[in-house]
């Protein structure tokens, strides 16, 4: 092997060497982005669904006190429906969770199938 070949194959070798360390970087930052993305889904949904907990929990003490009105069971009734669907919709996205072909959803709106 000559002292061309030599230099041939170390630029090769160094090349190889940077082509790994970037693909190395990536799938890092890659798999950082996920944990992130999963951590913050699960924050805003237990946020979410907290805050609809709360209400709900509200209406059921004045139920069981014997105070809550009409208006107030029919408000009950509709917000336990929307926690049930709130967390449909928060485990179905949170089992398909978004790539670049399937970016998250605005509020309110299905993920795309």
């Amino acid at each position: 092997m000559g002292m061309s070949s030599d230099r041939s194959f170390a630029r090769e070798l160094l090349s190889m060497g940077r082509r790994f360390a970037a693909d190395l970087t990536r799938s890092i930052v890659s798999r950082h982005a996920d944990e992130n993305y999963d951590a913050g889904f699960d924050e805003a949904a237990h946020i979410c669904k907290n805050v609809l907990a709360e209400v709900i929990d509200g209406l059921m003490a004045k139920m069981k006190s014997g105070t809550l009105s009409k208006q107030e069971q029919a408000l009950y009734a509709r917000l336990t429906e929307l926690a049930a669907e709130m967390d449909e919709r928060l485990w179905s996205t949170r089992v398909a969770e978004p790539t670049g072909d399937n970016p998250p959803q605005p509020a309110g709106t299905r993920p795309r199938q």
